[in-house]
């Protein structure tokens, strides 16, 4: 039997197994996610998935976190993840995480479906859609 809530934990984030093809993605706080983090996250995920289609919901609550403009940019369009990453949530409840999260979305454009959420809840409803 396989544990329902797989963890893995990364240089500067972890990776919760949840449901099926969902993942949660948690950053550490008051941290920038860096080039090379972005990296790491990707590969972990493709692992971890067995490079099967997954969506990914990054858990940003409480968090005062950042990304480097080359880290934006590598999620957004790492053609290695793009063909099994279907969608991706980001869930805040801070101003400075909102702006940063609205900044990716709108500027770095992410070839991902993305949107940005206040609940927790109806970001998992959103990534379990067909």
């Amino acid at each position: 039997m396989v544990a329902k809530h797989t963890h893995t934990q990364l240089t500067h984030a972890e990776i919760i197994h949840l449901q099926d093809n969902l993942y949660l993605l948690k950053f550490d706080d008051d941290y920038e996610i860096e080039l090379e983090d972005a990296i790491e996250i990707d590969q972990a995920f493709i692992k971890i998935t067995n490079n099967q289609p997954f969506c990914v919901v990054v858990d940003a609550r409480n968090r005062y976190s950042s990304a480097s403009n080359d880290a934006r940019n590598f999620f957004a369009n790492d053609p290695e993840i793009l063909p099994i990453r279907k969608k991706i949530a980001i869930v805040v409840n801070n101003m400075p995480t909102r702006i940063i999260a609205n900044f990716f979305v709108k500027f770095n454009r992410p070839q991902t479906p993305t949107k940005v959420f206040n609940d927790y809840n109806k970001a998992i409803e959103w990534v379990n859609e067909d």
